[in-house]
C-alpha cells in the first residue's frame, strides 16, 4: 500500500481519539431501516435483506478496539485468510497495483457439495473521513478450475470508521451467487453463519482493549 494512503488512514485514527467519546455498543442497538436482523453476539450484528432472485444480502456489523488501518493490513496478509474468513481454504493475490487487488479464494463446501471459489477485484480509498473497500465479481480474469464451482455475481463493500475512544466501526454489505446446484434456502442460512463466523473472528484477530485510550 501506498505510504500517502498510509498516512491517510492514520490521520483518521488520530482524529477520532480525540473525539466525542460514545458508546460503541450503540451502533449495534440501532434498528437499520429496510434489514432484518438475522443474529447477534457480543459486538457482532449480522442483518439480512431479501432480494428478487431470492439469494439475501447481508450486512455484517462490529467494532473493535484497534485502528482502521489494522484491518486493511489483515486483508493484506492473504496467508492468514484461513484464520478469520470462515470456511477458507486460501486466498491468492493474482494481481495488486497501489490500492486495487485482484484475488482468488478457495472455499470449503461440506460433502457432497462442491467447494468454491470466487475471484473478485477491490479498491481501497478514503472519503469523507471513511475507509472503503469496493469489491466486484472478476471471475472473467481466472480460468474455473474443475473441482470447484464457481462463485460468481459477488459485489460488496466494507467501510472502515474511526470512532471515539480508539474504537473502529467495521461494516459489509454483499451479495453472490453461490453457484452450482445449492437450494437458495441452504444457501442462504450458510451465509448467515459464515458472515457471523467470519465477523467474530475479525473480532478475535484485531480487537485490542490495550488501544483504548486512558484519560
Amino acid at each position: 500500500m501506498q505510504s500517502s494512503f498510509r498516512h491517510s488512514l492514520l490521520v483518521i485514527f488520530l482524529s477520532a481519539s480525540f473525539s466525542e467519546v460514545g458508546l460503541a455498543h450503540d451502533l449495534l442497538a440501532q434498528p437499520i431501516l429496510d434489514w432484518e436482523l438475522a443474529t447477534t453476539s457480543n459486538n457482532v450484528a449480522i442483518y439480512q435483506q431479501d432480494t428478487d432472485n431470492g439469494h439475501i444480502k447481508v450486512r455484517g456489523i462490529v467494532h473493535v478496539h484497534n485502528r482502521p488501518e489494522a484491518f486493511v493490513e489483515l486483508l493484506e496478509q492473504t496467508q492468514l485468510a484461513p484464520k478469520w474468513i470462515a470456511h477458507n481454504q486460501a486466498v491468492h493475490l493474482l494481481k495488486a497495483n497501489e490500492n486495487v487487488r485482484l484475488v482468488h479464494s478457495k472455499f470449503d463446501a461440506p460433502w457432497p457439495i462442491r467447494d468454491r471459489d470466487m475471484v473478485t477485484q477491490s479498491i481501497t480509498y478514503v472519503e469523507q473521513g471513511n475507509v472503503y473497500i469496493d469489491i466486484v465479481d472478476a471471475s472473467e480474469k481466472h480460468p474455473e478450475l474443475e473441482n470447484f464451482a464457481r462463485i460468481k455475481g459477488v459485489s460488496g463493500r466494507w467501510t472502515l470508521n474511526a470512532h471515539a475512544n480508539r474504537f473502529t466501526y467495521i461494516e459489509y454489505q454483499g451479495q453472490a451467487n453461490p453457484g452450482g446446484n445449492i437450494p437458495i434456502w441452504l444457501a442462504n442460512r450458510t451465509l448467515i453463519s459464515s458472515i457471523r463466523e467470519t465477523f467474530e473472528n475479525i473480532v478475535q484477530q484485531l480487537d485490542n482493549p490495550s488501544l483504548v485510550a486512558q484519560d
